[in-house]
């Protein structure tokens, strides 16, 4: 008796051990992140001063009070149709894995995306990562997805119109700025051959991990149709991106250079995923700010478009993260009301939740 007594006392004690180590761990996580925020809120604040002291604030409020309102509705359909090609984009990946709704994908990615332009990006993933799980979309998979849709991103915007950017902004030959693209590609194609022979050693330790490599292999292997659609969607988005911005550019009265303008936008888009600032606030101004200035044009025109797009970001962001919430809350509740028993959906493997 005096030993199990003894033993139990143990088991307790090792049960609260635990839930302390649980616990600081917690407070551990919450505390880098809001320390993440912070930094990255402190960055955007130091590039707004400074974009703000280098500009004349009497000529930009003279444009900017004043825009052409018909090139600013063109840019916001624009731009409304460049997040919905975003959306489908990475719904032909998600396809792979389940035959998820378009139009009920394209609403977890409004409201996911709009998450991610008012915080860091990242929370925007998990928020979809979280909703397309409903769907029986397992994690491994979302992620993989993901990832294969970013990796496309940067690599198309990286070397396909970042190589005229510099050709358009930097005083070099254009031969230089073509053998430069030719040796990183080159090198980054050594790196991804480097890396694709030893990642199945590395991702076969945990079962999360072989699963998620597993179906990341899946997109090069039987899902090489769906891969091929997220490109060509994603080079059609990419162009109408580039003639969003000009319309953005337009309402400021500047007439812009429609072919590096296009350029300049998607190699904007490379810079906004550094994670240093919230949002890409502050980085993607003064980065546009420089970029659009050595082709000619005017900063304070330039700036006042891009300033327009950040207003239509933000009040997109807002308005979506409210009116997609209450549609999917709604869709959800219906269709959980549709149910015999009003009981969550079943998932394949015949259970409401499972792990990865």
């Amino acid at each position: 008796m005096f030993y199990e007594q003894r033993i139990m006392g143990l088991d307790n004690l090792q049960k609260q051990s635990d839930t302390v180590v649980v616990r600081q761990e917690g407070r551990h996580t919450l505390l880098s992140r809001v320390t993440s925020i912070t930094l990255r809120l402190a960055v955007s604040i130091a590039l707004l001063l400074w974009i703000i002291k280098s500009i004349d604030l009497g000529i930009l409020e003279k444009v900017i009070i004043s825009p052409r309102v018909s090139a600013l509705v063109i840019m916001v359909i624009l731009s409304i149709f460049v997040v919905f090609l975003g959306g489908v984009k990475l719904w032909v990946l998600f396809r792979c894995f389940s035959s998820i709704n378009l139009w009920l994908f394209t609403g977890y990615f409004f409201l996911a995306g709009s998450i991610g332009s008012l915080i860091p990006a990242i929370f925007g993933d998990f928020t979809l990562v979280a909703l397309v799980r409903r769907d029986k979309v397992h994690y491994h998979q979302s992620v993989s997805a993901l990832l294969v849709d970013r990796f496309v991103t940067l690599l198309m915007a990286g070397f396909l119109f970042t190589p005229f950017t510099l050709a358009f902004v930097l005083p070099i030959k254009p031969l230089t700025v073509f053998i430069t693209t030719i040796g990183t590609l080159a090198g980054f194609c050594i790196l991804v051959i480097i890396t694709a022979r030893y990642a199945p050693v590395i991702f076969s330790r945990t079962p999360v991990a072989q699963r998620f490599w597993e179906s990341l292999l899946l997109f090069f292997s039987n899902y090489r149709e769906n891969l091929l659609a997220n490109v060509v969607i994603g080079l059609g988005r990419s162009v109408i991106s580039g003639f969003a911005l000009a319309f953005a550019f337009m309402a400021a009265d500047l007439i812009p250079p429609m072919f590096p303008t296009i350029c300049i936008t998607s190699s904007l888009s490379v810079i906004t995923h550094i994670p240093i600032s919230l949002g890409g606030l502050g980085v993607y101004e003064g980065s546009g700010l420089i970029l659009f200035e050595a082709i000619g044009m005017v900063r304070e025109q330039v700036l006042a478009g891009l300033l327009y797009q950040r207003l239509y970001i933000i009040i997109w962001a807002a308005a979506s993260i409210v009116i997609m919430g209450f549609i999917i809350l709604f869709h959800r509740s219906r269709r959980t009301i549709n149910l015999p028993d009003g009981s969550v959906p079943l998932n394949n493997e015949g259970s409401s939740h499972d792990p990865l």
